[in-house]
C-alpha cells in the first residue's frame, strides 16, 4: 500500500500529511438482527422503505487505514450544479484512477435498485426549498406535542418518535464530518428520512456521498467518515487490501445503545419502538452514579416561555391506544 501512496503527485502528498493526524471515525450500521432481538424490525423496515438507503445504512465493512488515506487524499468532487456528468467524482484506490459520474458511483457501491435507466430527478441537495418539512414533521413527531413547531437545527430529536430519532442519531454520527449533536434535527437530516421512507428513490445517494466527503477532506480538524463506504469501493474494483491497518470493524448500532441513546420521556411517561421490552429506570437517589456509567438518562422537555412550569403534582396524560402502559418519573431533589 505504501507503494500506492508513493505514487500520489506534490500536493496530494501534502494532502496525506494532514490526514494522518486526524481521527478516523467510526462508522455505525443498522443491524435489522438486532431489531429482530427487539421486536422492533417491522417498524424500521417501514421507515427505511427505499432500497438504496437500506443498503447504505446497513453496509457492514471493516475500516483499514491506508484505503482512507488514500482515497481522501485523491478525491475531487467536481461540482456543476444540478447535473451529473462523466466526472463528477474522482478519486484513486489501489494506484488505480476512477472518474465517475454520481450514478456510476452509487452503481459502484451497489446503491441503485435499477439496473438501467436515468438517476432520479432529484439531484441538487443544497436548498430544498419545495420540501414540506413541518407536515413530514408533524407526522413523525411524539404523541402530545402538536404544538411543536419545526425549526431547523433548532429542533430537538427527542420530539421525534424512537425509529426517527434513530435515524437522525446514525446519520450524524456516521455522515456528518463535524462534531455537530445528534440533539437536532437538520433540515437536510428531516429530508433524508423523508427520502428513506418512499417507495422510490428521489435522492441521488451518490451526490449524497460526494459532498460527505468533499466536506470531510476540506477540514483540517474533523474526523474521516464513512470509512466502510471506501472499503465497499476497494472491494468493488478489486483492491487488495490484505495486510493493511485494520481501525475499526463493522459496528452495529447494538441492543445497548438502542435502550440508552433512544429513550424518550414525555409527561412523565417513557416512550419506546412499540413491542420494545422496557428496562428497569433507575432510583431517583441512583441517576446520578447511573449517568456516570453511562446508563439511562431520562431528558426532560424544555419548559416554553409563554407556558408556566407544569406542576410535578400533575398526573400523567392517559397514553394513546395501543401504546406502551405509563411509567411515572419521580421528579429529582432539590
Amino acid at each position: 500500500m505504501e507503494v500506492y501512496l508513493d505514487q500520489l503527485s506534490i500536493t496530494q502528498r501534502h494532502m496525506l500529511r494532514n490526514l494522518r493526524n486526524r481521527t478516523i471515525a467510526e462508522h455505525l450500521h443498522l443491524d435489522f438482527e438486532v431489531f429482530e432481538a427487539l421486536h422492533a424490525r417491522p417498524q424500521m423496515e417501514a421507515v427505511v422503505r427505499t432500497y438504496g438507503w437500506r443498503r447504505l445504512l446497513t453496509l457492514a465493512e471493516p475500516t483499514y487505514k491506508e484505503l482512507v488515506w488514500e482515497f481522501y487524499a485523491t478525491f475531487h468532487h467536481n461540482w456543476k450544479g444540478n447535473s451529473d456528468h462523466a466526472d463528477a467524482v474522482q478519486f484513486t484506490l489501489g494506484g488505480v484512477e476512477h472518474s465517475l459520474s454520481y450514478w456510476e458511483f452509487a452503481n459502484a457501491l451497489r446503491l441503485n435498485s435499477r439496473a438501467s435507466g436515468g438517476p432520479p430527478l432529484r439531484l441538487d441537495l443544497s436548498d430544498p426549498t419545495d420540501f414540506a418539512s413541518q407536515a413530514y414533521f408533524q407526522r413523525i413527531f411524539l404523541p402530545n406535542n402538536v404544538d411543536e413547531e419545526y425549526v431547523a437545527s433548532q429542533t430537538r430529536a427527542a420530539l421525534l418518535r424512537p425509529e426517527w430519532r434513530i435515524l437522525n442519531h446514525l446519520l450524524y454520527t456516521s455522515y456528518t464530518p463535524s462534531k455537530g449533536s445528534s440533539n437536532r434535527v437538520t433540515l437536510r437530516t428531516l429530508w433524508f428520512m423523508d427520502a428513506m421512507g418512499r417507495s422510490e428513490d428521489t435522492i441521488q445517494l451518490g451526490s449524497v456521498l460526494a459532498r460527505t466527503f468533499t466536506k470531510a477532506a476540506s477540514s483540517l480538524t474533523h474526523s474521516l467518515v464513512c470509512g466502510p463506504v471506501i472499503t465497499a469501493l476497494a472491494r468493488h474494483y478489486g483492491v487488495d487490501y490484505t495486510g493493511m491497518t485494520l481501525v475499526h470493524g463493522p459496528t452495529p448500532l447494538s441492543e445497548a445503545t438502542l435502550r440508552h441513546q433512544h429513550m424518550v420521556a414525555r409527561h412523565g411517561r417513557v416512550h419506546w419502538i412499540a413491542g420494545l421490552p422496557q428496562p428497569p429506570l433507575p432510583a431517583v437517589g441512583d441517576q446520578a452514579e447511573s449517568s456516570a456509567a453511562g446508563g439511562c438518562r431520562v431528558p426532560r422537555r424544555a419548559v416554553r416561555r409563554d407556558q408556566a412550569p407544569a406542576s410535578p403534582s400533575l398526573a400523567p396524560r392517559s397514553p394513546s391506544p395501543g401504546s406502551p402502559p405509563p411509567v411515572v418519573i419521580s421528579p429529582r431533589p432539590n
